[in-house]
């Protein structure tokens, strides 16, 4: 399709709820990647080791698994906007807990409040793919995916600045308060969305008493929502928890391996981060295009791949070598992010989405807290290298049961 067709006519994107959240998601993510540059490393200064970092992430992952069938489920009946606009405040507020840390403590109460918060997630992805026309649905993610990878750019450059300049420690949390500015930006900004369901449908009053008696019932709704949609999308879902799993678990310890086994140093890795950003920004914009009409499964398969190259060179990596092997990691996450958000968006109906979003998230989170256990004692305790290798080697079968198991739809759902 042609870039023009984006923002005119009646397929336009850019309008209305999807640019407001893409405004919003510009905010955050010009400032949430400065601290997230040298995160692992901080929680380290503040006195975790190897193996707590697994466990900070396995209690914050079981946190946001929590609360995603309700947040599934209200998003639903009960309407988006107030889950997001309320929630995003909520986020703001566990922000501050990052800033004032005196111990890796700290770090793990901010982190269950926000991913508490997260209930939204489910909310939040329904009116995204509720406000895009469905023949321009792949174009529409990567183009917000291309802009917010494009505003990451400075991220690292100035995490660098920020340590390097205050020394560690005060530079980091210069870095979190700028994150919690950014967060009340955001949610000031959300309050302009409007409502995705009809107002029937949302009208309901909400309290956290609300929340917790709807909980057995959200579950329940979630898990029957499978049989009401096409098995591609269990089957995607299925795909979907594995390799998200083991992506964030690599993640954690990606800046703590190249630091402090490849010997990378500090400003070295910034400018890794960044060109990572920088490079797949036009491939990717190119893919979304692509992606609309010679299908989104193609790119599915081709994200999952690029992850075997990117994690093979990246374990012996010098410091050019590590440029190109996070070129293939991030754009194979890029691609498979967006390509698997599009399908699920063809595949499921509209009344649906939060519940189906709210289960696959649950699911998706409880197996991330799994394999960070997993990771953590395979980095800490057998070999450093395995938990990369191990993301390598499952890209493989996933992209081949992907391909037999998982088929586009003849009409997309609106």
């Amino acid at each position: 399709m042609r870039l023009s067709a984006l923002f005119r006519g009646d397929s336009a994107v850019l309008r209305g709820n999807f640019l407001l959240i893409t405004l919003s998601w510009i905010i955050l993510f010009t400032a949430q990647p400065i601290p997230d540059t040298y995160a692992s490393l901080f929680y380290l200064h503040l006195g975790a080791d190897a193996f707590l970092l697994s466990i900070i992430g396995f209690a914050g992952s079981i946190a946001v698994a929590l609360v995603q069938f309700p947040g599934g489920y209200l998003a639903d009946k009960h309407g988006r906007r107030w889950l997001i606009v309320s929630m995003t405040f909520g986020l703001a507020i566990g922000s501050l807990f990052f800033i004032f840390a005196p111990s890796w403590q700290f770090i793990l109460i901010g982190l269950l409040v926000q991913n508490v918060c997260s209930i939204y997630g489910p909310a939040l992805m329904a009116m995204v793919i509720d406000s895009l026309p469905p023949e321009n649905r792949g174009a529409g993610f990567s183009l917000q995916s291309v802009i917010t990878t494009l505003v990451l750019l400075p991220a690292p450059l100035i995490a660098q600045y920020l340590v390097v300049t205050f020394n560690f420690d005060f530079g980091m949390r210069i870095a979190y308060t700028i994150v919690a500015i950014a967060y009340f930006a955001t949610a000031t900004l959300r309050l302009k969305l409007k409502e995705t369901l009809p107002p029937k449908e949302a009208k309901e009053r909400h309290s956290f008493n609300s929340m917790l008696r709807y909980y057995p019932k959200s579950v329940k709704e979630g898990i029957y929502v499978w049989r009401k949609v096409p098995k591609s999308a269990f089957n995607l879902f299925l795909a979907i928890i594995v390799i998200n799993g083991l992506v964030v678990s690599c993640q954690t310890y990606f800046v703590v391996y190249a630091t402090s086994v490849l010997k990378i140093t500090l400003q070295q890795w910034a400018i890794v981060t960044t060109f990572r950003y920088l490079s797949i920004a036009i491939p990717g914009i190119l893919a979304g295009l692509s992606m609309d009409v010679i299908g989104r499964k193609r790119f599915l398969i081709l994200g999952y791949l690029l992850y075997v190259p990117g994690m093979i060179l990246f374990v012996n990596a010098d410091f050019n070598m590590l440029l190109l092997a996070f070129f293939f990691f991030g754009l194979g996450n890029l691609l498979q992010l967006n390509s698997y958000q599009v399908l699920m968006g063809d595949l499921i109906p509209r009344g649906l989405r939060g519940t189906a979003t709210g289960c696959l998230q649950f699911f998706m989170f409880l197996m991330q807290a799994i394999l960070q256990i997993i990771v953590g004692l395979l980095y800490a305790f057998v070999s450093p290298q395995l938990p990369f290798l191990l993301l390598a080697a499952a890209a493989i079968p996933l992209s081949i049961f992907v391909f037999w198991k998982v088929y586009e739809p003849s009409i997309k759902e609106a």
